[in-house]
């Protein structure tokens, strides 16, 4: 049975999904209480500097460092104002909240009563999540193990928003990478629309080659289908993180036979 991590709040933490999450980011923490805190949001305590607030803050800079480092390295040729677009696209609320989504902060992360258990997070509290997350990894290992993880997650964000010029817009980035991953454009069509004349909500599907995704919902026909396009996208991000981490699992595994077997040939041939 698993034991379980005890916080100052109510709900505690098992081991399990501290475990899952820490496999899910591609880091194991020396400390474990630094994760502990990131993931406490401070409607879930009233004890004084035991929530992530100063962790979003610092994980705030770390973030953007590295954002700034990588894209910088990545793209020689851009502007400061390519760069200054693309990398706001990308630590913004939406693309943070996106990453936090991604690896499921929000099935570990501990909640007051303020915010809604069985209803979407607002975007801000999964990107505060995220940035608390990212400094918990600078504080245990540094900047290099920051980094590591920042673009472990955010690499797939960052090649969409470098595509799509910045554009934070979700339909312009699902096209994007519909386009390099499917081979398709999108579309999308009215499902249905529920509550009365002067309050509707319009329900959108986006159709991708022949694969549908979940629901859009939006007080027009386009803020649904913008919801409908980031239901999509986050989807297929994490089918292209997982397929990546997949490819690195088992280059790493290779490896590993490769260097197995350079071993026995040299102990065969003393």
């Amino acid at each position: 049975m698993a034991t379980t991590i005890l916080l100052r709040s109510e709900k505690p933490i098992s081991d399990t999904s501290f475990l899952r999450l820490q496999d899910r980011i591609g880091y194991l923490f020396n400390n474990p209480s630094l994760l502990e805190r990131a993931l406490t949001h401070p409607s879930s305590t009233a004890h004084a500097n035991s929530d992530n607030e100063r962790m979003e803050f610092l994980g705030d800079s770390v973030v953007n460092l590295c954002v700034a480092q990588a894209l910088y390295e990545w793209h020689p040729d851009w502007s400061e104002g390519d760069l200054t677009k693309v990398k706001s696209c990308v630590v913004s609320t939406t693309g943070l909240a996106r990453a936090a989504e991604l690896i499921g902060l929000r099935d570990v992360g501990r909640f007051g009563k303020g915010l809604p258990s069985h209803e979407p997070l607002p975007p801000s509290v999964y990107a505060n999540l995220f940035e608390a997350v990212t400094a918990a990894v600078y504080l245990d290992s540094g900047l290099e193990a920051a980094r590591a993880f920042v673009l472990r997650i955010l690499s797939p964000e960052m090649r969409i928003c470098a595509q799509a010029g910045g554009d934070p817009n979700p339909k312009s980035s699902l096209q994007h990478t519909a386009q390099k991953v499917c081979g398709v454009t999108p579309h999308y069509a009215v499902v249905g629309t529920t509550g009365p004349d002067h309050g509707k909500i319009f329900e959108v599907c986006c159709h991708v080659g022949k694969r549908v995704f979940p629901v859009g919902k939006g007080k027009s026909k386009k803020e649904a289908e913008q919801d409908a396009a980031s239901r999509a996208l986050e989807i297929l991000l994490q089918e292209c993180a997982q397929k990546a981490e997949d490819q690195r699992k088992t280059a790493e595994v290779a490896k590993i036979v490769d260097d197995a077997k350079m071993i026995e040939e040299a102990t065969h041939s003393l």
